[in-house]
Order: structure tokens, then sequence, then C-alpha cells
């Protein structure tokens, strides 16, 4: 299954979240959902949380989760506040939970504020004006 949204925190998903200082064990993702697509969520039995008056998910992984660019290429750096992304999940059911989705793969859209866009450092320097 797939989901598109909005990255809420800066991300590193190559570190377990930690809560309370204690690793979880898991790698997270919490992302910022269209009220349609947190609609279509809740009907497949998803629980979806508000933050800022936002609908919001977790999604969360034990194995390595794999983050792409638009051009295929690997993305192992903190994914910025703000980024578009899309993410593969599966869901399984948990008793008390719902439907709890886990992440597989992440493809970012569109990098937030302050992220790299594809320049490498001193990329406009070596430029020289010349009349």
């Amino acid at each position: 299954m797939l989901v598109e949204g909005t990255t809420i925190f800066n991300t590193c998903l190559t570190q377990y979240d930690e809560y309370q200082g204690q690793s979880t064990g898991k790698y997270s993702i919490q992302i910022k959902l269209e009220a349609k697509v947190a609609a279509k969520l809740t009907k497949d039995g998803v629980i979806i949380k508000e933050y800022d008056g936002e609908p919001i998910r977790k999604f969360t992984s034990r194995y390595d989760i794999e983050v792409f660019t638009g051009t295929n290429d690997k993305w192992t750096k903190e994914l910025p506040s703000g980024t578009k992304v899309r993410l593969e999940y599966i869901t399984k059911k948990h008793p008390t939970a719902g439907e709890v989705p886990y992440v597989k793969r992440v493809l970012v859209l569109e990098m937030g504020e302050g992220g790299d866009h594809g320049a490498e450092a001193g990329f406009f320097e070596d430029e020289k004006e010349e009349f």
C-alpha cells in the first residue's frame, strides 16, 4: 500500500527512534496527511492522530528502511521537516491499536526547508563572471 504526506519533524531513518532517552529499537517517520488520505486510512482501521489541527500518522519498522530520491538514488541523510514523501507500507492487526502501519520504503518527492537539494557545497563558487 502507498500513502503520501509531509514530514512534521526532522527525520533520521538510519537511527532508531528514542523515547525518554531510551532506544525504541524501531525506525519511525511521522507524516502530516491530507484529510482525504486520513479518511481512507481510518476506513482501513488505522488510527489517526492530530498535530496542530492536522491529521498525522507515525509509521515504524524494526528493519532498515530504504529511502530513495526522485532519481532513484539512495538517501542516507536526515529528512528535514516539510519533506514530501511517498511511503510503501503494510499493516498488521493489533488487539488494541487497530491496524498498525509498518513502513517498508520511502520515496522523497520534494525536500523540505533546509534540506540538501542536490547542489554540492561550493557548487556555484567556482563560477566567475566575465564581461
